[in-house]
């Protein structure tokens, strides 16, 4: 429990990351970043595995292509849950954005993995 809290945190400070290290993606403030960020994980925890799990025909037909665009999907959504505090310029940024959540996250998944 305590390394899914650790890596929840991490996920959450991943997107005022992006924010910083991308000129195409802003955020308001930085604690709509972090609060997005929250969001952006809760999503990644509940939503994603729904959606990898039905949609998981069509990602061997993609060739993997699809998580791609669920992780996208998922960002892009919560920019409409903070109209106006979250902009970019097109949905490369929404991507390059994705990759640094996920890149943030598998650093946190290796470092606080659950050991058996």
């Amino acid at each position: 429990m305590l390394s899914f809290l650790i890596r929840f945190v991490l996920g959450a400070f991943s997107l005022p990351l992006a924010d910083y290290l991308l000129a195409g993606f802003w955020c308001y403030s930085y604690e709509t970043a972090i609060a997005a960020g929250a969001m952006l994980m809760l999503a990644y925890a509940l939503i994603r595995p729904l959606l990898r799990l039905l949609l998981g025909i069509f990602n061997i037909l993609t060739l993997g292509l699809l998580y791609v665009f669920i992780d996208v999907g998922l960002l892009y959504f919560i920019t409409l849950m903070f109209p106006g505090y979250i902009r970019y310029e097109s949905f490369l940024w929404l991507f390059f954005a994705s990759l640094i959540v996920n890149i943030v996250r598998g650093l946190a998944d290796l470092i606080f993995k659950k050991r058996r």
